[in-house]
This record gives structure tokens, C-alpha cells and sequence, in this order.
């Protein structure tokens, strides 16, 4: 019964510690500390939600174009929840269109989207594998390349 108890705490101490992980990954991204933001990431990292093989420099090449495209992008972690070596979360995104994103010229209007992630993460407490859902038609419709639903 010992030995369950002990378990349960050594558990939650590695839930908690990748929670806190990936916080700060996503601080870091805001701080445009692309340094310490890869830092949270393993070598080996998987994006599996594209098309990509293996290897940190696909999400750093993928995070990096955020910030080309929306200089000014802020991630709000709504809400986030970790069990065993995963940690999942739900973000909110603040930008403007500064810029041409999807064909669509610059507008100066605020984007704000809502998008999920989930990481699971290796013993070092590093991101291995990374599935995301992006709110894109929300993204489309500010930009004025979709029609809103009409109120």
C-alpha cells in the first residue's frame, strides 16, 4: 500500500513538473526566446498532427513562421491539464494582420483564435510528440477570406 502511495506521488510530481514545462515553453515562445523555448523540446520531437518526420527543427521552423507571419502573436493558455507524461492544453492567439497571411492583404485588425495542443513528453520532462488543432476557420473569417454566419 506503501509502495501505491509513493507511486501516485512520484506521478503527480512528473505530471506537475511537464505542466510547468510546458508553461514555460509557451512563455518562452511569447518572450521570442526561440532558444529557450526549443529547450523544452527533444531532439527527436515528432509534430504528428503534419506531414514532418522527426526532429526538433521542424516545430522550431514551424514556431519561428508564427512570428513572421503575426509579429505582435501572444498565446493565452486557457487551460491546461497533465496526466502520466502528457499534458494537453486549450490556447487562445492575439495577433495582428500586419501582414500578407493565406493570400489575404495586411487589414491592421486584431485575429484571435482558439487553438489545442497536446504534448507527451519524455522522462526528462522534454516535448517528444506534439498533436495541435487550430481554429482556422475562425483565423479565414477575420481575414475576410470566408463568410461569417450571419447573427
Amino acid at each position: 500500500m506503501e509502495d501505491k502511495v509513493v507511486e501516485e506521488r512520484s506521478q503527480r510530481a512528473i505530471s506537475s513538473r511537464n505542466k510547468e514545462n510546458y508553461m514555460k515553453a509557451k512563455a518562452a515562445f511569447n518572450q521570442k526566446d526561440m532558444a529557450g523555448c526549443m529547450s523544452y523540446y527533444a531532439p527527436d520531437h515528432h509534430i504528428r498532427s503534419r506531414d514532418v518526420g522527426p526532429g526538433r527543427q521542424h516545430i522550431e521552423r514551424f514556431l519561428s513562421s508564427m512570428h513572421e507571419s503575426w509579429p505582435d502573436l501572444v498565446i493565452v493558455v486557457e487551460h491546461a491539464v497533465a496526466e502520466d507524461d502528457w499534458v494537453v492544453g486549450r490556447c487562445t492567439t492575439t495577433a495582428t494582420h500586419a501582414k500578407t497571411v493565406m493570400g489575404a492583404a495586411p487589414t491592421n485588425r486584431q485575429v484571435q483564435a482558439t487553438f489545442w495542443d497536446m504534448h507527451r513528453f519524455d522522462a526528462d520532462g522534454r516535448i517528444v510528440e506534439t498533436w495541435n488543432l487550430m481554429d482556422s476557420l475562425a483565423i479565414m473569417q477575420q481575414l475576410g477570406l470566408v463568410p461569417t454566419q450571419p447573427k
